[in-house]
This record gives structure tokens, C-alpha cells and sequence, in this order.
């Protein structure tokens, strides 16, 4: 069962819970591994009683893309009402209150933080928001809430000399190593089917030279070296990711 606002023109409310989703078909094991392995995880760091907090949002989105089921459709109202086509995260914290486990069934609703005003960065003149991602289980408790902060921007709008590398032509990002092919992996394991994620026309586009990197890998990439710093008992409750610039892919034909 989806709850969804009727309209999506206007904002919501500030706080206000919208797009509620009812819980879905039980977590099982194979997803999460695919998803762990892919973003560059040990099998060995999977726990069934207590799974990474990077793979519980993996049960908010569509094992394929699916226009009526678009994942955070909050952040796309919001984009769409401030009248942005393209728009970045910038920041993704994540509050553990209860791990997920194989056989939990995951529902969610979203919530709007905040709207910034509009400013100018090197991407373009734009505005940001922040949306809360709250994710329970069967019986409506808390497992985590997961903070979005975006920003939505005009490319070609910003100081050419000031722009990120990886943002805009002749430029590659600061990952050599990250390949397209292994970021488009990491966005479909991830169940993430954003354009940019996948289509290099589509990333130009949006400014940048190659398909660039989806939230949900670079949070588990996060994840997987705090687990490895805690190693052999340790977990992780709190995870933020601050990106500074984008991952864009190296390697990209033209």
C-alpha cells in the first residue's frame, strides 16, 4: 500500500510525513550481498542479524526502473516545484536505531527538513533541501532514518574557473580508478536507475564528463572501511558522507 499527497506542484510542509509506504516483501540475503560485492565489500563482513545500514534503503527501490515507483519521490517533488532539472546530493547521514535483519519486512516515509536560499557554487546558481528517508519495520518501529541534503542547480550558471574537476569538459574526476562500467554496477545493485548514474549523455547533460557515482555507493564504501577499522565486533550506528565534488567515471568514450 503507497500513501502519496495528491499533488505534486506544490512543497509540503516542513515535518510533515508524506509518501507513505507500506512494508514490503521480506529481506532476503542475495540482494544485499549483490549490492555489498558490487560496491566493493567482503562477504565475510555480512552479518544476517545485523546487515550493513547501506543495504536496509535497498527495500525502498525497484529491483528494475519503474516510472511509477520512483525511490525518494519527495526530493524529485521539491526539484521539480523549485523548477530545477538537475540536482546533486551533497551530504547523506544515516541514524541507526535498529539493524535490519534477513526476514524484516521495510516501510518508509519521507519529510522535508529544510529549502536553502539560492546561492551560487560551481556547479551553478541553485538552491538546497534537505529530506528525511525514515525507515521501519512490520510493526512500525524505528530502524533508521537517513538524511538527504541536495542541491539543485542551472549548469552553466556558475564560475567557469571555479567549477570541480569531473564537472564540465576536458576534465576527469579525482578517481582514476573507478571505471563507468563499475559505477553503472554499483548503481543497478544499488537499485538506483537515476540517468546519470548510467547514461554518459545524460551525465554530460547535467555538466559532468562521465556517469557519476549514486549516494547509496559511496555510503558503502563508508560503511565497508569503518567495518574494517572495527573489525572483529565493531558496527557502525552513525555514517555520514560529505561529497566535495562528485565521482565521475574515468574512461568514457565520447
Amino acid at each position: 500500500m503507497v500513501d502519496r499527497p495528491a499533488g505534486r506542484r506544490g512543497l509540503p510542509a516542513l515535518g510533515v510525513p508524506v509518501h507513505r509506504v507500506a512494508p514490503g516483501a521480506p529481506v532476503t540475503l542475495d540482494p544485499v550481498v549483490r549490492f555489498w560485492t558490487a560496491t566493493g565489500g567482503d562477504v565475510g563482513m555480512i552479518r544476517v542479524d545485523r546487515l550493513p545500514i547501506t543495504s536496509t534503503s535497498l527495500w525502498t527501490r525497484p529491483v528494475r526502473p519503474d516510472p511509477d515507483h520512483v525511490p525518494l519521490q519527495l526530493h524529485f517533488d521539491v526539484k521539480e516545484a523549485l523548477g530545477f532539472e538537475h540536482a546533486v546530493i551533497a551530504t547523506h547521514r544515516t541514524v541507526l536505531h535498529r539493524p535490519s535483519r534477513v526476514g524484516d519486512r521495510v516501510g518508509h516515509h519521507q519529510a522535508l527538513r529544510a529549502i536553502g536560499p539560492e546561492r551560487m557554487t560551481a556547479l551553478g546558481r541553485g538552491r538546497s533541501w534537505e529530506v528525511d528517508l525514515v525507515l521501519t519495520d512490520a510493526r512500525g518501529d524505528l530502524l533508521q532514518v537517513e538524511t538527504f541534503s541536495a542541491f539543485g542547480y542551472r549548469p552553466g550558471t556558475g564560475s567557469r574557473a571555479s567549477r570541480p574537476r569531473g564537472a564540465g569538459q576536458g576534465r576527469q574526476g579525482d578517481s582514476p580508478g573507478v571505471s563507468g562500467h563499475r559505477i553503472r554496477a554499483a548503481a543497478a545493485a544499488s537499485r538506483v536507475w537515476a540517468p546519470v548514474h548510467h547514461d554518459v549523455v545524460a551525465a554530460r547533460r547535467a555538466g559532468f564528463d562521465g556517469v557519476i557515482a549514486c549516494t547509496q555507493h559511496l555510503a558503502a564504501i563508508a560503511e565497508q572501511t569503518r567495518l574494517r577499522e572495527a573489525r572483529p565486533h565493531g558496527s557502525v550506528r552513525v555514517l555520514e558522507v560529505r561529497m566535495g565534488r562528485p565521482v565521475v567515471a574515468c574512461r568514457e568514450g565520447s
